[in-house]
């Protein structure tokens, strides 16, 4: 299953926020960083996670980190 923690850790990378500052409740639009570059980086993350293809469309269809979590657990299962 996929590492939360670790994967966690890289979307406070991605968006260049400290990792204290990035919890499931964490709503994307407010971090300053969440563009369409961010949003590459998150399908490439999960790609790279979890080896399951997720669509820009998908990514740009995210509220909060655990609707990533979510989606990411929801490729996995092949559910999505």
């Amino acid at each position: 299953m996929v590492e939360l923690e670790n994967m966690r850790a890289s979307i406070a990378e991605i968006l260049s926020i400290p990792l204290n500052e990035l919890h499931g409740d964490t709503r994307l639009e407010s971090i300053d960083n969440w563009d369409s570059m961010a949003m590459i980086g998150i399908v490439a993350l999960v790609f790279e996670t979890t080896g399951a293809t997720v669509s820009g469309e998908e990514i740009a269809g995210v509220v909060t980190v655990q609707d990533i979590f979510d989606l990411a657990a929801q490729k996995i299962k092949g559910t999505a």
